[in-house]
């Protein structure tokens, strides 16, 4: 009995010039139940060996144009684990020694004996198939040792699965493979494919049709695996034909991909051109790549999770737990950023450092809690103005805020320092026990600067700062300017009505 490999048919080439012998041997062959092609020179038995190899060639010694003995030698050079019978009317040792030298496994002298040639034809064929099953077998190994490799060096789930595909269609030399993705709703997806440049592509292609999460409920979950081998004699109802034929299917292979008693997707594989007997092999081999796929999703999805967990950790660590805008730390690290990208550029920076007056008056009078509303109103307005790309608005520190304006020169800067205050004022936010107005004011310092080498971000914050401080100085309720053109002593006080 052949190993499970082995096809539906086996493939038996004759080349022999003696028409006569030419077919006796293919009646003799196609007798025991083997297909038979025939060629009448070793040129045309390579020719047909380059399209359709052979499993086993029957070569007669003595041919014209090419003799059996370079058509061998050839052929072997093809493919050195080719089944060659010698049929030679030669019968001497150096004819012998000749035809195993160039690749034969065996010979029969003319006249045939057929009951002796049936037998060797058995035997060396039986060979062929144990070769043939023992390579599948290494390269089967060498997939599933490859896909794990890959698992454990790639959290690129879309790589794995497409690495898989692949291979899995160079081993079983069939036309499609893809990774189909089941999505909640019942419908799905194609993710991942290797086909074959004569079909259609599948790839991404959505299908709403219910059937594959009815199939993937019921068949797949008792039988692990659902096997195709011919779509119009298979029993199936009309629907599912038409399914089939419109994925240009002649025959599939399908092997769930199971995930703690869920099904995840399912791993496909399509002979478009014709039916084919699936051997049990080659349902062997997807049931075992099934295993390192789900480690795979698995991973990637764990992978996938601890990602949102970080960006939540980052957004943590940069976000004020009260206020909810950038924290210092995230402004620091603007700051820093900006003040490179714009020291390449050679284009103004601008930031606003706010401050709330009189706010420890505030809390004493209002308390702590209706302190931290205040707070967050504040940095709501704030937050609000700071809406260009690249600006970001940050609680600087207690009640503190501050504004970091890139490609901002000083008359963008005031603009947007008039628009809070101007916000401020229409909110009538009161505050009692404030030394200048009956409600909440805020005292602005703006510094703007192009950044240089010879500088650094921190002498920005402090000249920002030194502006605050002559805001407050001059009465609080406005904004001061400090501007490297002025000097140091450059600072102009605002207020704004």
């Amino acid at each position: 009995m052949a190993p499970s490999i082995h096809t539906n048919h086996t493939l038996v080439l004759v080349v022999d010039d003696d028409l006569v012998i030419q077919m006796q041997l293919r009646l003799a062959m196609e007798k025991e139940g083997y297909e038979v092609m025939v060629a009448a020179d070793g040129k045309a038995a390579l020719d047909i060996c380059l399209n359709s190899p052979p499993d086993i060639v029957l070569l007669d010694a003595m041919m014209p144009v090419m003799d059996g003995f370079i058509c061998c030698a050839q052929l072997h050079a093809l493919d050195p684990n080719i089944s060659i019978l010698m049929i030679t009317g030669l019968d001497d040792q150096g004819s012998v020694d000749k035809a195993f030298e160039v690749g034969a496994v065996d010979y029969i002298t003319k006249p045939i004996h057929w009951a002796v040639l049936k037998q060797r034809v058995r035997r060396l064929l039986q060979m062929h198939w144990l070769i043939k099953e023992f390579q599948y077998k290494v390269k089967q190994e060498q997939l599933v040792a490859k896909i794990t490799q890959k698992i454990r060096t790639s959290l690129n789930l879309e790589l794995i699965l497409s690495t898989t595909v692949i291979e899995i269609r160079k081993l079983l030399k069939t036309d499609r493979v893809i990774v189909y993705r089941f999505q909640p709703d019942g419908s799905g997806c194609v993710i991942v494919e290797s086909v074959d440049p004569e079909w259609s592509s599948m790839l991404g292609r959505v299908f709403k049709d219910t059937y594959f999460l009815d199939k993937s409920s019921h068949k797949y979950r008792h039988s692990n695996v659902y096997v195709i081998e011919d779509v119009n004699d298979a029993g199936l109802s009309p629907c599912h034909i038409d399914l089939l034929n419109g994925l240009q299917a002649k025959a599939n292979l399908v092997v769930p991909i199971e995930q703690e008693d869920n099904i995840w997707g399912l791993l496909v594989v399509y002979e478009c051109s014709k039916p084919r007997k699936w051997a049990k092999s080659d349902i062997d081999l997807l049931t075992q790549l099934t295993y390192p796929l789900i480690m795979a999703i698995q991973q990637a999805e764990l992978y996938q999770q601890l990602e949102v967990a970080n960006q939540k950790l980052q957004q943590l660590a940069n976000i004020d737990s009260l206020t909810q805008i950038p924290n210092r730390r995230s402004f620091d690290q603007v700051l820093e950023r900006e003040w490179k990208r714009l020291e390449r550029e050679q284009v103004p920076l601008s930031l606003i450092l706010c401050d709330i007056d009189f706010f420890k008056n505030y809390n004493d009078t209002y308390g702590h809690q209706l302190g931290d509303e205040c707070l967050k109103e504040v940095a709501k307005i704030i937050y609000q103005v700071a809406q260009r790309p690249g600006d970001i608005a940050a609680r600087y520190g207690g009640e503190e805020f501050a504004l970091v304006l890139p490609n901002t020169d000083t008359t963008g800067a005031i603009c947007i320092a008039e628009i809070i205050l101007a916000y401020i004022r229409t909110r009538n936010l009161i505050h009692e026990s404030s030394q200048i107005s009956s409600y909440l004011t805020l005292s602005l310092g703006i510094a703007t600067i192009i950044p240089q080498s010879s500088s650094s971000p921190k002498w920005l914050i402090a000249k920002a700062d030194e502006a605050l401080y002559r805001a407050k100085l001059t009465g609080r309720d406005r904004y001061a300017i400090y501007e490297y053109s002025l000097g140091e002593l450059g600072y102009e006080s605002r207020n704004v009505n």
